[in-house]
């Protein structure tokens, strides 16, 4: 995001559009998957959105009260975005960061959607 180089777990708010389908659309957060050793490295970062609406699905994770922001991961929709260039298009900026046990749900279940670990 221009000078800033994201951390794995940080929050942006961010405009996820263009989308299509079930994907998130117009600005939601987003939690930071790739870490910053490779974020400073590639223009593209990999990241998964944050909904408001508990719907029960396995696979998104519960954000604990104390956070920047409310809601669940969306464990299952991991995309690669130019933080950057959004940035720059006044479309997305850092909020915060996930506390250290959400943030290693999110990645535990990011690995069972990449079919590295069991469910």
């Amino acid at each position: 995001m221009g000078a800033v180089i994201c951390e794995q777990g940080d929050v942006v708010s961010i405009n996820f559009d263009p989308s299509k389908g079930h994907e998130p659309a117009y600005r939601h957060y987003g939690v930071v998957l790739s870490p910053w050793r490779i974020n400073k490295t590639c223009a593209l970062m990999l990241m998964v959105p944050v909904t408001s609406v508990d719907n029960g699905y396995p696979l998104h994770v519960k954000i604990a009260a104390g956070n920047p922001v409310r809601g669940f991961v969306q464990c299952e929709a991991v995309r690669a975005m130019d933080l950057g260039v959004r940035e720059a298009e006044g479309a997305a900026e850092v909020v915060g960061s996930l506390d250290d046990g959400t943030l290693a749900q999110v990645m535990a279940t990011v690995l069972v959607v990449l079919g590295l670990e069991e469910f």
